[in-house]
């Protein structure tokens, strides 16, 4: 038996490509039966590849909210254990991170959506500083999606840019 397949290897480019080779075979082959829901199934198959994507896109959001909390609030009881939430968020990311996926994830949009969450729930000083960060995401997907990620280094860029706006 051969080593990893593309269902291994990139989950979401292995669905999309399934789900086209099932379309194709509705769409060629005479003798499938009828009660065989081609599109259906397809759809079902790419949805697989889609909820691992939107995993990934949630787990990169959560590190993003917790560097974003770290900034806010510097002095807070609970660093240590957002720094050990970053930690296991960057984990699961990566065991269910894909090669395909690099381009279809927004880095910008999911930031955004963070930054606005914290600018929901804070106010005063805390909002100030979530408010001053820009828009566009300080980091790439290799710095969140690291072999290892430097939660100190992050938020030591995120500081910088909090500092020069």
């Amino acid at each position: 038996m051969s080593g990893s397949t593309l269902y291994d290897d990139d989950i979401l480019l292995w669905s999309e490509q399934q789900a086209a080779a099932i379309r194709k075979l509705g769409a060629t082959a005479r003798n499938l039966p009828n009660e065989l829901d081609i599109e259906n199934v397809a759809e079902e198959i790419e949805s697989v590849g889609r909820s691992e994507l939107a995993t990934v896109e949630s787990y990169v959001e959560l590190i993003f909210l917790h560097l974003i909390k770290l900034l806010a609030e510097p002095e807070a009881a609970t660093s240590r254990h957002w720094r050990g939430e970053i930690s296991a968020f960057h984990f699961r990311a990566r065991r269910r991170y894909s090669p395909s996926m690099r381009q279809r994830i927004d880095l910008d949009e999911i930031w955004r959506s963070a930054r606005e969450q914290l600018m929901i729930t804070y106010d005063g000083v805390q909002r100030q500083r979530v408010a001053e960060l820009s828009a566009k995401c300080p980091f790439s997907i290799d710095d969140v999606l690291a072999e290892r990620i430097d939660d100190l280094a992050l938020l030591e860029r995120l500081r910088s840019q909090h500092d020069q706006q």
